[in-house]
């Protein structure tokens, strides 16, 4: 059975989702069981990353297509604007812990847990 990662991208610096990104690809390639968590400030980075023309778009792309892209907060996406890109972009919405995303699931499978 595969490690399982959980990448929990929490800045809405691009410095760190590209890092969050460039992790996630690697570790999956790798044979890791990863999922990406978008909650605080991060899912307002929705706003520019969706974008064809912005410069982290193919490697997000390339992250939900391989279905890495495990949660995004409702809560949060919702205060940050991003809600209806989230919608739009077809990501899994999650506000199961008081709309926002719960991480008890990840440590009870045992998951490390990495915060950008």
């Amino acid at each position: 059975m595969a490690k399982e990662v959980l990448i929990l991208a929490f800045e809405g610096k691009k410095p760190c989702f590209l890092h969050a990104l460039l992790n996630a690809l690697d570790m999956h390639e790798k044979g890791f069981d990863v999922s990406v968590v978008l909650e605080g400030q991060s899912p307002s980075l929705l706003k520019e990353i969706t974008l064809e023309s912005d410069p982290l778009f193919p490697l997000y792309s390339k992250a939900k297509s391989k279905g890495l892209i495990k949660a995004v907060c409702y809560g949060c996406s919702k205060m940050m604007g991003a809600l209806e890109i989230a919608e739009r972009e077809g990501l899994p919405l999650n506000g199961d812990m008081s709309n926002h995303v719960p991480l008890a699931p990840y440590i009870d499978r045992g998951a490390t847990v990495i915060t950008f």
